[in-house]
Parts: structure tokens; C-alpha cells; sequence
């Protein structure tokens, strides 16, 4: 609250100060220098606080979120897309793989972040029939090219 006390003081000083001034100036000329002097003195007065405004720091009118908190939104939003987008290619690629095997499976992938904005296939559960040796030789397969070791690989079905 003091802080527009002060603000409102500084228009009224400013405005008394350009009165007095022109009281004491009553040639035309001198009264058209003045009220321009006045002007641009109350002007900058006025429009000082506005200056300071950190302008990232204020919400935004239509969602309410600061810089700060739309940056983290679209983060997490990006890296669920990220995410999903790893999940889902790797299924497509290791169902490719089964295929070229004489497979037919469904692959169910989560994918957990290795670092930053980087996410990699974490565990594998697979489903439908297969013999053994397809098994083992598509197991091979998801550890040596996907690093997902055959403790991380669920097989369900047979």
C-alpha cells in the first residue's frame, strides 16, 4: 500500500511543481515551453512504475499461467508425446521383427527416461504363439539392438 501512496505523491508533487512554475512564468512563450516541460515531466512521472514490470512474470490473460508455468506445461506435455511416440514405434519394429521370424505377436512397450527429453524401451510384454526357437532368437534380437535383457522381456502365450 505504500508503494501507491509514494506513486500517487509523486503525481501530486509533480503537478503542484508545474503549477508553481507557471505561475511564475506569465510570458506566452515562456507558458508554452512550460506546459510542454510539464507534459512530459508528469507523463514520465506517471508511467515510471510501468517500466519496471517484469512482463514475464505476469500471467497470461487467457490461460492464467505465468512464462514459467506454460514452459513446464508444454515440457511435460512433450515429453508424454516423446514418450509414447518411442512406445509405440518400438512396438510397430519388434512386431516387424517377430513377422520376419514366422511370429505372430503383440507388443506392449513402456519406455522410461534414460536423460533429459531422452526416453528409451525399458520393458517388453509380448503376446501370442511362438516356438522356442523364435522365442530365443527374438530375444536376442531385443537385448543385442534394444538393450531390454530377457529379465525386463514378458512372454505370455506360447
Amino acid at each position: 500500500m505504500t508503494a501507491i501512496k509514494t506513486y500517487l505523491l509523486r503525481l501530486i508533487l509533480c503537478g503542484f511543481l508545474v503549477t508553481l512554475c507557471g505561475a511564475v512564468l506569465r510570458g506566452r512563450k515562456g507558458s508554452r515551453a512550460l506546459a510542454l516541460c510539464g507534459g512530459c515531466l508528469m507523463a514520465l512521472t506517471a508511467l515510471k512504475p510501468l517500466v519496471q514490470v517484469d512482463l514475464s512474470r505476469l500471467p497470461d490473460l487467457v490461460t492464467g499461467l505465468t512464462r514459467e508455468e506454460r514452459q513446464a506445461a508444454a515440457r511435460e506435455k512433450n515429453d508424454a508425446l516423446l514418450k509414447s511416440l518411442v512406445e509405440s514405434q518400438t512396438e510397430d519394429w519388434i512386431e516387424a521383427k517377430a513377422r520376419e521370424l514366422g511370429m505372430e505377436l503383440q507388443a506392449e512397450v513402456s519406455a522410461e527416461e534414460a536423460e533429459a527429453d531422452c526416453f528409451v524401451p525399458a520393458t517388453v510384454r509380448l503376446t501370442g504363439s511362438w516356438t522356442e526357437q523364435q522365442r530365443e532368437a527374438l530375444s536376442a534380437i531385443l537385448a543385442a539392438e534394444l538393450a531390454i535383457p530377457p529379465e525386463r522381456q514378458r512372454w505370455a502365450g506360447g
